[in-house]
């Protein structure tokens, strides 16, 4: 049976070991297991020591600066008495440098000295130039000198210049590539006393033996800088087969501390839990976020921004965008800090068990994950809106979704073995199913045109009467049956002089208020439908409509 020891308040340790020895042991202890929450984490070391008699000492060095002092636990497999838990800094341990980084200070201190060395070079070349200028005058004012003496003392005067002028060159060159490696030395020792000021904190257990012997146990504590994020694989290789969905998390650690070969659980709980009695909020309920279960906002590391192409509002990401295929990491950028953005996750804590072991040093950078995968029956359909785009897009329906335990993150789309883009898994959906875009489906054309010999304009007395009709022509092309939401509209008057009548829509369903029309349409195999789509519009002749719609997009200013 295993004895729990929680830091609650420490004791002064005068009070304590006063007319007492105390044995102290300096303990070092390797990371083994680590739960990661979407931001934060628990840590796990575990402790193989053996004690003297009475009182003990153990002080655990290396750990990490961002560990929390009010969540630090011991268990032990033994019994004794434990008297205090306390966690400092160790300030001795700050001025021992490490192997590399000694290395490095050793290699900035020659480079030091021999930037000295050619100082001191420079300052006499440039003392003995100044020498040679001063005393450029040959001979006395009484002293006649002749001609080859003149031109000996010239060119003496040339040589030495140039000679001097050649050095000072020389020498800067190397000023220049000392100064340079100067800078990326001294750019590499703050990566590294970064690294070792990470993780200088020291827990510190004052404990007493009834006798001497072993002890093991764990030593847990929570700490910041780490988290994960969720990320997902969607496969799907043909409209009449499942979907194969691998769950994956992309974990980012910048504790201080290297995690090497150690188990991992990934959790949605919240590891800073009060001792507090939680107290219920109200329950409000709304049409746009009602959840048989309860939400929790947590902060987790951000994707990068990409460009969006609009689908639909009820599928793909919850807001009807479908990102363009693009590849690209997240958190890409090495630094010590990690965006982060704010989900909403379920109350219902869900852990994951990975069964491998992984290594995650403390760099920022994110890794990926292993965490399952699902094999899930999907009801793929497809949808268009040819005035604003020619394509069909592929969409699927997931039932009983709830039940994978997902958490809302980005999702790389693969379609027939070719990446389609990047899509949103939002798991705060109200709907029992839960919808996918799998992108544009090339075997579906849709083809949408003004038919010229059914459009009129005419003038009738004070009105004016404008005809338009359009003809929408929808084929599959695949081997299969189909089918396909089709939308188009025709427009709503807003003014009492401008009125619309629907000449043809083709049975379409019409929404009178927003004038979407829309076909529920099934293709066989190489079938093709045609759907028309006419209406007159009537405004007074002294004025004008303009019932072309305009986009704005950015172009080249010249």
């Amino acid at each position: 049976m295993k004895t729990i020891f929680t830091l609650l308040f420490s004791i002064p340790l005068s009070l304590i070991v006063y007319g007492q020895s105390v044995a102290k042991h300096t303990v070092s202890t390797k990371v083994n297991s680590v739960t990661v929450y979407l931001s934060g984490a628990e840590v796990e070391r575990k402790v193989d020591y053996t004690l003297n008699k009475g009182l003990n000492e153990l002080r655990f060095s290396e750990i990490s600066s961002q560990a929390d002092s009010r969540s630090i636990q011991f268990e032990l497999d033994q019994k004794m008495d434990l008297l205090s838990i306390t966690m400092e800094r160790d300030f001795l341990n700050l001025s021992k440098a490490n192997e590399k980084i000694k290395v490095i200070q050793d290699s900035l201190e020659l480079l030091s000295e021999k930037k000295q060395g050619i100082d001191d070079e420079l300052n006499a070349l440039e003392a003995e130039k100044q020498v040679l200028l001063k005393n450029q005058k040959i001979g006395g004012d009484n002293v006649s000198l002749t001609v080859e003496q003149i031109k000996s003392a010239a060119d003496f005067y040339r040589k030495r210049t140039a000679e001097i002028n050649k050095s000072v060159s020389q020498y800067s060159r190397e000023i220049k590539a000392i100064e340079k490696q100067t800078l990326r030395l001294r750019q590499q020792l703050s990566v590294f006393n970064f690294k070792e000021n990470a993780k200088n904190n020291v827990i510190v257990v004052l404990v007493e033996m009834p006798e001497a012997g072993k002890i093991s146990g764990n030593l847990k504590y929570n700490v910041q800088k780490t988290g994960w994020a969720p990320s997902y694989d969607l496969i799907a290789q043909d409209i009449s087969g499942n979907i194969e969905l691998k769950y994956k998390a992309k974990v980012f650690n910048n504790t201080g501390n290297d995690w090497e070969n150690v188990n991992l659980k990934l959790s949605t709980g919240d590891p800073n839990l009060s001792a507090s009695v939680p107290l219920l909020d109200p329950w409000h309920l709304n049409t746009s976020s009602f959840k048989k279960i309860g939400k929790m906002s947590y902060s987790v590391p951000q994707a990068q921004n990409r460009n969006q192409q609009q689908v639909d509002n009820r599928f793909s990401n919850g807001e009807g965008r479908l990102q363009n295929a693009h590849t690209g990491d997240l958190m890409g950028n090495t630094g010590p800090t990690v965006n982060m953005t704010t989900i909403e996750v379920s109350e219902l804590t869900t852990e994951f068990e990975i069964e491998k072991t992984y290594s995650i040093p403390s760099d920022s950078r994110p890794y990926i994950v292993e965490i399952t995968e699902y094999d899930l029956e999907a009801n793929f359909s497809h949808i268009s809106v040819p005035k604003l785009d020619k394509d069909a897009f592929l969409l699927a329906k997931i039932a009983g979704w709830e039940k994978l335990d997902l958490v809302p993150g980005p999702s790389n789309v693969y379609f027939a073995k070719t990446y389609v883009g990047e899509s949103y898994i939002n798991t705060r959906n109200v709907e029992d199913t839960l919808g996918l875009s799998f992108g544009r489906d090339e075997k579906i054309l849709v083809t949408r045109k003004k038919v010229e010999e059914f459009s009129s304009k005419n003038v009738i007395g004070n009105w004016k009467k404008d005809t338009y009709t359009y003809e929408i022509i929808v084929k599959n092309n695949r081997n299969r049956s189909i089918s396909m939401e089709l939308n188009d509209q025709v427009p709503v008057s807003q003014d009492s002089d401008i009125t619309v009548s629907i000449e043809e829509i083709s049975n379409a369903k019409l929404d009178e208020a927003d004038g979407k029309l829309t076909w529920n349409v099934n293709l066989g195999p190489g079938e093709a439908k045609k759907y028309k789509v006419s209406f007159t519009i009537k405004y007074p002749k002294t004025k004008n409509i303009n019932v072309k719609k305009y986009r704005t997009i950015s172009a080249p200013s010249f």
